[in-house]
């Protein structure tokens, strides 16, 4: 089956990195593609060698990228060729911090600082972001990191949904690739409990204190009631992944424990692959 992936977002955020990832997984890469050589992928993947895995990247050194984007996708959608958009973002300090490092030039040329370039790309690229089959905010994620999510979410079933589960802390900021977010701070907090305060909810007893009270019983019945409706309804709409974010104050303890109650049961009601991920405290069974 022909398979065309589109990699594009902010400057900075991964996209070469993102390309690698495909290029040592044998697809024929292609950095910096002219949007309007989209009308000619169909021709690359008949081209000798029988190429039938391509992965492209295009950015806002081809301003065109903005004004002729959807265009492209219908000339994809009418030859009836599969695709999946990641977009790539990060905050701007990230972002102006990586250019400094790295000493290189933003591709963007309109203003003479550098984060007044960075907002600017921003202001007119994340017109493409609703179109992307996948967000991933590499703010606060290694390379290894990267090259996980990416392996979980190109390393599947392709006619089923793929869903991600990721606790966070809204003190270190909210993830910027949630499609559903839910705020777990009116719960009682494990943190003022001294026993409990230098574990998380990757421990079993700060996971019983957390999902054990009558107020976390009553929530999480009608959170997962609630997911248990939409989930297949976004399936219905034709949505390759869904990633929901539960937050608490520092990502330590309720929205962990939170987190592992859904995998689990999540896991038992449907056949989707189901994936979590700890941002704060990491991926550590309960203990």
């Amino acid at each position: 089956m022909r398979e065309l992936i589109i990699i594009t977002g902010m400057s900075g955020a991964g996209k070469s990195v993102t390309l690698k990832f495909f290029e040592d997984r044998e697809y024929f890469c292609i950095d910096n593609f002219p949007i309007q050589l989209f009308q000619y992928i169909g021709q690359i993947f008949l081209a000798k060698g029988k190429r039938d895995k391509i992965a492209v990247s295009i950015d806002i050194r081809d301003m065109e990228i903005i004004s002729k984007f959807e265009e492209q996708l219908d000339i994809l959608d009418d030859e009836k060729i599969k695709y999946s958009v990641i977009y790539l973002d990060a905050k701007n300090d990230i972002l102006l911090n990586r250019y400094e490092l790295s000493r290189r030039k933003h591709p963007l040329k309109v203003y003479d600082t550098l984060l007044s370039n960075i907002k600017k790309e921003r202001h007119l690229i994340e017109k493409l972001k609703p179109k992307a089959n996948i967000v991933i905010d590499t703010s606060t994620i290694s390379t290894k990191e990267l090259y996980e999510i990416l392996e979980r979410e190109y390393t599947r079933d392709i006619s089923k949904l793929n869903i991600n589960l990721t606790s966070f802390g809204f003190k270190y900021g909210i993830p910027l690739d949630l499609d559903l977010m839910f705020d777990l701070r009116f719960l009682p907090n494990p943190y003022y409990i001294e026993d409990l305060k230098n574990k998380t909810g990757n421990h079993i007893d700060v996971y019983n204190y957390v999902v054990e009270s009558e107020e976390s019983k009553k929530f999480y019945k009608m959170l997962f009631d609630m997911l248990v409706y939409l989930i297949p309804e976004y399936e219905e709409e034709g949505k390759a992944h869904l990633r929901i974010g539960i937050g608490c104050s520092g990502g330590q303890h309720r929205s962990v424990s939170y987190v592992n109650k859904l995998h689990k049961e999540l896991s038992e009601e449907f056949d989707y692959k189901i994936t979590y991920y700890h941002r704060e405290v990491g991926e550590k069974e309960i203990v």
